[in-house]
């Protein structure tokens, strides 16, 4: 019995010490309030996180590619509703229209678009004029004469025999006017760490350089499951390989002229169709339009690069005419695994390229609001919680299939839990609680371009940057391994109910990780789940994908631009599955007791970095590419604060 009692005892006394090393509810500053430990997130509901995400996939949004309407439509949903909740706007302070462009951070875009009418191509010299008939622009089917016959025009035309080729990681499109001899480089990469270098013992100098095909490894990686997403397994850009655009302008040539693929001459619609993202006007550009660019962002002078037009088999045939190989045997090279050797092309015959370019500009917006603090000192201090509003929009597709990719996931689910927060917050505040430091919530526009939005907000910060404890980041938490869950791509990691990713505390700041633990274990006790919270792969940790570097998720989402001006982060996710950047990726998909739990657990790490005495502190030693991005975001002046401009012209409201 005697025992017992002790037993007891001792077990009371370690209770006692438990709860009193757990935050403690808290009387609100001369009122009667009780403030719970983790503020208003027990207010999160799993019905209103349906609600959101179902607006935000649905239809009508057309996917919230940017730019777009679609785009802009759940950005003033967004806004509307932080204006309905009392949240205050954190965007354009000058020349608003209504009540809802103030909670607009708008930056312009611009896209430079080809004029196919104006822009002309020719052979002439050696072979090239006497090529006879030429044939059809599709594939060749095997066999003599499936490929362009020797005798074909010496002039070709846009969009039908060639086309400057754009899209995400593209050169910059700029009129340009080329008249050189041609050599023929291989697939065109220089590879550090297989030694690839078909440039090697070759004279480029003031030449043009035909192209093919692509390294094994890329090769490899699209015809995986899932397609070309994730890391490129040729290292990093500039350090580890060169495109062929940049070892072009490496070794002092003037324009790269690539081979078409397969894919890319069988693809719906005609030899480019989808592919000229480059723009035309006139012309096809794909489903989504031109390709944009941020107007203000400064581009990488690291490694630069000469423009580059791509080909069809007519222009291939004619090029290749009286050559060592001819442009059957090259196209078919291209398509193997074979190795193709450098050769030059007959000195007298010359590739002429003259592309003419106009500017069309166009407009995006991060939305941002803020939910202020209410200590004195502190309110000056900011977390960020963010999330990407944005998605691919449509896709091609045979006629009457679904082309609309909603991303109820990507990031349907993260802007849906980041308006959950929000409101929470917000009526937490009008009842007496409020943090101590002011949160911003911030709702990233073109994360799938690039991380655009995040990144204007970084380099044109409305806020000292200085005073930025930490950024909250929430991409795709809406799905988990149900019992029914199949994925046949090996390189995809799912976390199981009630499980949540966590990247990047641990590489970016052991403080914030401390932080995460101690909250989540006091609070909703999810599984966090640490395997993408690495640098380089091992074991156990991001040892999927293309070696050495796996996935790299810790690069891929909207934290990493704050990362770069040294605020310390952590990104939340549920991982990568069959749907991601598919059509299929739609809200009853989703699992919305999984976003409640991740939801209310975010939400409290949020509002105890807000209330907590100090903050987290930078580690001391951090990744080599990251030291080596903070070094150029420092250079290019990133951090200083500016004023949020103006709304731009077509601006919603």
């Amino acid at each position: 019995m005697r025992s017992l009692t002790l037993f007891l005892s001792f077990g009371l006394a370690l209770g006692l010490l438990a709860v009193a090393q757990q935050p403690k509810a808290k009387l609100a500053k001369g009122k009667k309030t009780l403030i719970p430990a983790f503020g208003n997130s027990d207010a999160i509901t799993e019905q209103e996180l349906k609600i959101y995400d179902y607006f935000l996939a649905s239809d009508q949004l057309e996917g919230r590619n940017l730019p777009s309407r679609g785009f802009d439509t759940a950005a003033l949903y967004v806004a509307s509703e932080l204006a309905s909740w009392g949240v205050k706007a954190g965007g354009s302070t000058s020349g608003t229209n209504g009540p809802l462009q103030p909670y607009f951070m708008p930056f312009e875009l611009v896209a430079k678009l080809v004029i196919p009418n104006e822009s002309k191509a020719a052979i002439s010299g050696g072979r090239a004029g006497r090529q006879g008939q030429r044939g059809a622009d599709g594939p060749p089917a095997g066999g003599e004469g499936q490929f362009p016959g020797r005798r074909g025009p010496s002039t070709f035309e846009y969009g039908k025999d060639w086309a400057v080729l754009g899209g995400r990681g593209a050169p910059p499109l700029d009129a340009f006017d080329v008249n050189a001899a041609a050599v023929f480089a291989g697939n065109g990469y220089v590879v550090n760490k297989t030694k690839l270098n078909p440039f090697e013992g070759l004279d480029v100098k003031g030449k043009i350089v035909v192209v093919a095909g692509l390294p094994a490894e890329l090769r490899a990686q699209q015809g995986r499951a899932g397609g070309g997403g994730g890391a490129n397994p040729l290292g990093e850009n500039c350090t580890d390989f060169l495109t062929p655009e940049e070892a072009a302008a490496k070794n002092g040539a003037v324009a790269v002229v690539k081979v078409a693929t397969f894919q890319q001459l069988s693809s719906p619609g005609g030899p480019f169709s989808g592919f000229g993202a480059a723009g035309t006007v006139g012309g096809p550009m794909g489903p989504n339009g031109p390709a944009y660019r941020v107007a203000k962002f400064q581009g990488n002078s690291e490694c630069p690069s000469v423009p580059s037009v791509t080909v069809g088999l007519a222009m291939t045939s004619a090029i290749f005419a009286g050559e060592k190989q001819t442009g059957e045997q090259i196209f078919s090279g291209a398509e193997s695994t074979a190795k193709q050797d450098s050769f030059a092309l007959t000195a007298e015959k010359k590739i002429s390229l003259h592309v003419a370019v106009k500017s069309e500009t166009n407009h995006a917006e991060n939305v941002v609001g803020m939910v202020e603090g209410c200590d004195p000192v502190l309110k000056n201090e900011y977390v960020v919680m963010s999330a990407h509003l944005d998605h691919i929009g449509l896709s091609n597709g045979p006629e009457g299939s679904d082309k609309i990719n909603n991303g109820a996931d990507d990031d349907g689910s993260g802007s849906t839990a980041l308006l959950a927060i929000a409101k929470a917050y917000a009526e937490g505040a009008a009842k007496g609680m409020s943090p101590k430091r002011s949160i911003i919530f911030l709702w990233n526009a073109g994360e799938e371009k690039g991380l655009w939005g995040s990144q204007y907000f970084a380099e044109f910060p409305p806020v000292d940057v200085t005073k930025i404890v930490a950024d909250l980041n929430i991409d795709m938490i809406g799905r988990t391994m149900g019992p029914d869950f199949k994925d046949t791509n090996t390189t995809h990691v799912l976390v199981k109910p009630n499980d949540i990713l966590v990247v990047g505390p641990n590489i970016s700041s052991d403080d914030l990780e401390k932080t995460i633990e101690t909250t989540n274990s006091a609070y909703q006790k999810i599984g966090l789940n640490h395997f993408y919270d690495v640098t380089a792969p091992d074991k156990t940790h991001d040892n999927l994908g293309p070696q050495p570097r796996g996935q790299r998720i810790f690069y891929r989402s909207d934290h990493y631009n704050f990362a770069k001006i040294g605020v310390p982060i952590a990104f939340f996710t549920t991982g990568l599955h069959p749907d991601y950047h598919r059509p299929t990726d739609s809200p009853e998909k989703l699992d919305y007791k999984e976003m409640l739990v991740v939801s209310k657990t975010i939400s409290a790490v949020g509002w105890v970095l807000a209330n907590q005495n100090g903050r987290p502190q930078i580690n001391a030693t951090l990744p080599d590419q990251l030291v080596k991005d903070m070094k150029l975001a420092k250079d290019q002046g990133w951090g200083k604060t500016t004023p949020v401009i103006a709304p731009l012209p077509d601006e919603p409201f």
